[in-house]
């Protein structure tokens, strides 16, 4: 029989599990998203490993296709689990198997920090010049930079160093000429983000 298993095509196929996320953000990732394509239509458990437990995520009949659920990092009595890595598997009741997931997840609830080390220039012109920001964050992180408490810049990168630009425009217009209240945030790799620096001024002229 075990021979016969190992010839057979295994009854899920395209996993695709978050890495990480954190249960106690306010964005997106604050569940793990947890899917795969089911051969043939089974009756399943799909569950996460906690330590010699597990806590039940979905429980019921699937059809042939696409599987897609989520767990809220909780364990069986409903409280939060510790920050660490967690496994899912799934019981296929009908075909008698239980296969682990190869896709670990981690739940990371840890906020970042992030420091401003230079802005330069202090007065600017849209247009003309553009601010240069340069930060550090205390783990691969996004950093976003907001004006006046507005998002207005959310870098690709995820150095824990790093460099961003803004050219004083905003949907495609300058802002208006003035003094603009300017802080930074890191957002980490779980949606966890951090306290913003402390709020700097700059001043935005106007063209000649």
């Amino acid at each position: 029989m075990t021979q016969r298993l190992k010839l057979e095509p295994s009854p899920i196929s395209q996993t695709r599990v978050d890495d990480v996320f954190s249960p106690v953000c306010r964005c997106p990732s604050r569940a793990a998203n947890i899917e795969f394509s089911l051969r043939r239509a089974d009756r399943l458990r799909i569950a996460i490993r906690i330590g010699a437990n597990e806590v039940t995520v979905a429980d019921g009949s699937f059809p042939r296709g696409g599987v897609h659920v989520r767990w809220d990092g909780r364990d069986p009595s409903g409280k939060l689990v510790p920050d660490g890595t967690y496994y899912p598997v799934v019981h296929l009741q009908s075909a008698g198997r239980t296969i682990d997931l190869p896709n670990p997840i981690r739940v990371d609830t840890i906020r970042p920090s992030i420091k401003l080390k230079s802005l330069r220039p202090r007065v600017f012109v849209p247009g003309v010049e553009k601010l240069r920001v340069t930060y550090t964050v205390s783990e691969h992180a996004h950093a976003l930079l907001f004006v006046d408490g507005r998002r207005r810049v959310f870098t690709l990168g995820q150095r824990l160093r790093g460099r961003l630009q803004w050219y004083g425009r905003v949907a495609g217009r300058s802002v208006r000429p003035g003094r603009h209240r300017l802080t930074l945030v890191a957002e980490d790799l779980a949606g966890n983000r951090s306290l913003p620096t402390a709020p700097v001024i700059v001043r935005v002229r106007r063209s000649k």
